[in-house]
């Protein structure tokens, strides 16, 4: 049997999930879950404005002069969160919190329309915060052919390699894929291994660089691995889903996607770490209606996902760890609401 936690993403969610996803066209949304009730007198319930206003103090000026575009943002992914409570900054990124661990699972309503799955683990040790995320991906057919966003597995690969072009994450465009070179292998157990590990190491040093930077005592820690490997291990597994062997725009739960650049792989687990895109709803879908991020948000990884210089901000760090001062919510299944 496979662990509890490895049965986020099974094909009855993965029915669930499509399910949620017809609100999106067809306004058929349900309702999101049962919260818990907290005390607006806790002393760990600090007002908005306190909070924004540590975040601020700890970000320097890169919010200027946006500082009321990302107190919504703050706002609204507290308001959304069936984690309710509001610890200040301080307190989260401080000394004297109990050493332990919890898993955080839930969802997150996305844009309004639809429910995704927030699934991590957070541990307390020495007045430090690790983060773990785990991934397990079902590879596509041998017989595939992966594209990919850059040439930098060709030293491991060798001649398998087809590369050519400008990396994705330096093409210097807003569009997540491109096109801006040609980057492909045949899907071999080989070259999956490879492209995993390499999400494994490199995803997680934008977390990281940005923790180290921004002065937050936390390491994040990402895993990815194939859904046989973790079973074989019996690994804690936070999400699963398919390797699509190409690029393109879908939800983060609907598949990991070959072709992603580095900078959009740590985009999207940060929304396995309930995260929001600070961007406008279905911008970057079409030529027409290019990637418009929130006032201030190009500077952020929520908001402008495929450059490099972007940052996971303390706002971010703030949302991830805030949860474990939170009460448990009633309602943990990421899809109950879609039945």
């Amino acid at each position: 049997m496979k662990p509890l936690s490895s049965r986020l993403w099974t094909p009855e969610a993965r029915s669930a999930a499509h399910a949620a996803l017809f609100c999106l066209f067809f306004a058929a949304c349900a309702t999101s879950p049962e919260r818990v009730a907290i005390d607006p007198g806790s002393s760990r319930d600090a007002s908005i404005d306190v909070i924004a206003a540590e975040l601020e103090a700890m970000s320097g000026s890169i919010l200027t002069p946006h500082e009321g575009s990302f107190r919504s943002i703050l706002a609204g992914a507290i308001d959304k969160d069936a984690y309710v409570c509001r610890p200040t900054p301080r307190a989260v990124f401080g000394k004297g919190v109990p050493e332990g661990e919890r898993v955080i699972a839930g969802s997150m309503p996305h844009y309004g329309f639809y429910f995704g799955p927030m699934h991590y683990l957070v541990r307390r040790r020495a007045d430090a915060w690790e983060v773990f995320v785990r991934v397990a991906v079902e590879p596509p057919p041998e017989t595939a052919t992966l594209e990919l966003s850059d040439c930098d597995l060709k030293r491991e690969l060798g001649s398998d390699l087809t590369c050519s072009g400008t990396p994705y994450a330096l093409s210097g465009s807003l569009d997540a894929c491109p096109a801006s070179g040609e980057f492909r292998v045949r899907a071999s157990e080989r070259a999956v291994a490879a492209l995993l590990r390499r999400w494994s190491v490199e995803a997680e040093r934008y977390w990281n660089r940005d923790a180290e930077a921004f002065g937050i005592p936390v390491r994040y820690d990402f895993d990815f691995v194939t859904i046989a490997e973790a079973n074989a291990r019996g690994l804690r597994v936070d999400i699963e889903m398919p390797m699509s062997p190409t690029c393109g725009r879908t939800p983060y739960f609907y598949a990991m996607r070959s072709g992603w650049s580095l900078p959009i792989v740590a985009h999207e687990v940060g929304h396995v770490l309930g995260l929001l895109d600070e961007y406008e709803a279905f911008s970057g879908l079409v030529s027409f209606y290019p990637k418009t991020p929130f006032p201030g948000a190009e500077k952020s990884r929520m908001g402008i996902s495929m450059r490099e210089h972007t940052k996971i901000l303390p706002l971010h760090h703030y949302l991830v760890l805030r949860r474990y001062f939170c009460a448990e919510p009633r309602q943990t299944d990421p899809y109950a609401h879609a039945f």
